[in-house]
């Protein structure tokens, strides 16, 4: 679970991780927002309206689901079943409501949270975007703030200085885990059943 205030580089390190792990698989979330002229339905997200999204909460069709600037964005059971089917380990792109979600209803996970160096880093880079007006600036950066103070729901914080170095220390977290003992347990039964052989 990879969460991080709006401009601190999320998107572009998820990405990287795609492309350069494939026992990963995006979970893709659906949402009320309206869709960007770069986006594609069904894979950057799963665009329903207001309606659906609601009637999809009512029958209990999330795992988490969280309201972020007045949309509504969630994860389906059916979409983790989808990865989990595939053999893949779900990677998920959510903010603070959706970490504090995800911790209640799944067992295990690895949660990382990136954190811009500095306040005047992270307003520079929405700046930078050129997407928000001065008062929704002054939003993000407001729910930037209250969301660094909830670092500690995370397993792993990293402040992204630059690129590079921080993809670097995420990876490095990823593959500590996956030597983690009890993700071990498998490939440790094989090695010792092949002592059998050699030993009565």
């Amino acid at each position: 679970v990879i969460s991080a205030p709006s401009g601190a580089g999320k998107t572009t390190l998820i990405n990287r991780l795609l492309k350069s792990d494939e026992n990963f698989m995006f979970s893709v979330s659906t949402t009320t927002r309206p869709m960007r002229s770069y986006e594609m339905d069904g894979f950057d997200y799963n665009f329903v309206t207001r309606d659906v999204f609601l009637d999809m909460k009512e029958s209990g069709e999330f795992i988490e689901w969280a309201e972020v600037y007045g949309n509504y964005y969630g994860t389906t059971k059916k979409e983790v079943d989808r990865i989990r089917k595939s053999g893949k380990i779900p990677l998920f792109d959510v903010d603070i409501q959706g970490t504090k979600n995800l911790r209640a209803s799944l067992e295990g996970g690895v949660y990382i949270f990136i954190i811009p160096p500095s306040a005047d880093i992270l307003r520079e880079r929405l700046v930078g975007r050129n997407t928000e007006s001065d008062d929704q600036l002054s939003i993000r950066l407001a729910n930037a703030r209250h969301e660094i103070s909830e670092y500690s729901i995370f397993d792993y914080v990293i402040a992204n200085y630059e690129i590079e170095d921080t993809f670097k220390k995420m990876m490095a977290i990823i593959t500590a885990e996956k030597c983690r003992m009890n993700n071990m347990e498998s490939t440790i039964r094989s090695i010792l059943e092949g002592f059998n052989d050699y030993t009565t």
